[in-house]
C-alpha cells in the first residue's frame, strides 16, 4: 500500500472512531446537552453523522465491510434502546431508519472510493 493510501486509511480510522464517540455522546446525553448544527434538521444531522461514521470505517477497514455494517446496525439499535434510559430522550424507529440509510450511503461511497484508490494505485 502506498504511503498516501496508508495515511488515508489511518485518517479514516481516526475519523471513524472519533465520530462513533461523538455520536454516542450526542445520542445518550440529556436532550439539552445534544449538539446541533444550526442549518440542519435533526434527521439530516443523524443521516450525516452515520454517513461519516460508516463511510470512514468502511474505508479504514476495506476487507471487512460486513463487520462494519453489522457493527453499525448493532450501534444504531443499541443507541436507540439506550435512549430509553435517559428521561429526556426516546428511541424511535424512524430515527433508526434515517441513521441506517446514512450508514448505507456512507459505506457505498467508501467502497467506491476504495475501488478508485486501488485503480489509481495500480495505474501508477
Amino acid at each position: 500500500m502506498s504511503s498516501i493510501a496508508a495515511r488515508m486509511r489511518s485518517l479514516s480510522t481516526l475519523i471513524g472512531w472519533s465520530t462513533l464517540l461523538f455520536i454516542a455522546f450526542a445520542t445518550l446525553a440529556p436532550i439539552g446537552d445534544r449538539p446541533h448544527i444550526g442549518a440542519m434538521s435533526a434527521d439530516m444531522e443523524r443521516f450525516a453523522a452515520f454517513l461519516l461514521l460508516a463511510g470512514a470505517l468502511a474505508f479504514a477497514y476495506p476487507r471487512r465491510p460486513w463487520v462494519v455494517l453489522i457493527a453499525v446496525v448493532a450501534l444504531v439499535i443499541g443507541l436507540e434502546v439506550g435512549q430509553t434510559f435517559e428521561p429526556s430522550r426516546h428511541g424511535q424507529p424512524h430515527d433508526a431508519v434515517v441513521k441506517l440509510l446514512g450508514a448505507l450511503v456512507g459505506m457505498t461511497l467508501a467502497i467506491i472510493a476504495d475501488k478508485l484508490v486501488n485503480r489509481l494505485r495500480r495505474a501508477s
